[in-house]
């Protein structure tokens, strides 16, 4: 389970973090960074709607180019704004049903700095990490884009480490960074092999995650 989040870092951490190049950076994002640096990042409600920075790939030229846009926290299926939740997707259920299509090529990273769960905080010490998203691309007046077009996503979830088990029995998959280019990678098929190196590989950073109180301790 992941409801909100938090992300206080500066847009030359995130270039250098994710390799951007000139096209991946966006000034929008820049913008959220100095709005949002001290915000809580929820979902959408159904009364407002709360775009944030994601990371995916896509092919442009026959080249997959890394890119950091704005997304809906609530993944749409089928071109419409499901009744049920969509704002996390399980580990185990990600080549079933309406989760399938996205974790086969259209995979992304959300950029945390920490996450919270029943109150509690959860980081690793301050540093930028990623959480594993699937998402899908729909049209929406809502979309910050001339064309319309707008990028909705899913936090996918694994089961809690052991030490965070008090809290939820379930946490954020988190991807390490050896695997951040074979996640995001549009042409790399979605399939239970890589949906399982994730999950072994996010067991480290998993055991790392530090709980903090309410209070900050």
């Amino acid at each position: 389970m992941c409801a909100s989040y938090g992300l206080e870092t500066t847009p030359d951490e995130l270039d250098e973090h994710f390799a951007f190049d000139e096209r991946g950076r966006n000034a929008a994002v820049v913008e959220w960074l100095a709005a949002n640096a001290t915000e809580v990042v929820k979902p959408t409600g159904p009364r407002a709607l709360n775009l944030n920075p994601l990371v995916r790939e896509r092919v442009i030229g026959g080249e997959s180019v890394r890119q950091l846009d704005l997304a809906w926290w609530q993944m749409w299926i089928g071109g419409q704004r499901p009744k049920f939740s969509t704002i996390n997707a399980r580990s185990e259920n990600l080549l079933k049903g309406a989760w399938a299509g996205p974790t086969m090529s259209r995979r992304a990273l959300v950029p945390v700095t920490h996450y919270f769960e029943k109150g509690r905080r959860f980081d690793l010490g301050g540093e930028l990490f990623s959480l594993a998203a699937i998402y899908t691309i729909n049209r929406t007046d809502a979309a910050p884009t001339p064309d319309g077009w707008l990028p909705t996503y899913a936090i996918v979830t694994r089961p809690a480490a052991s030490h965070v088990e008090e809290v939820h029995d379930r946490m954020p998959l988190i991807i390490a960074p050896e695997l951040y280019s074979d996640w995001l990678a549009p042409e790399l098929a979605g399939d239970r092999t890589l949906v399982d190196a994730a999950l072994a590989a996010s067991d480290g950073p998993s055991q790392l995650v530090q709980m903090h109180d309410p209070d900050g301790s």
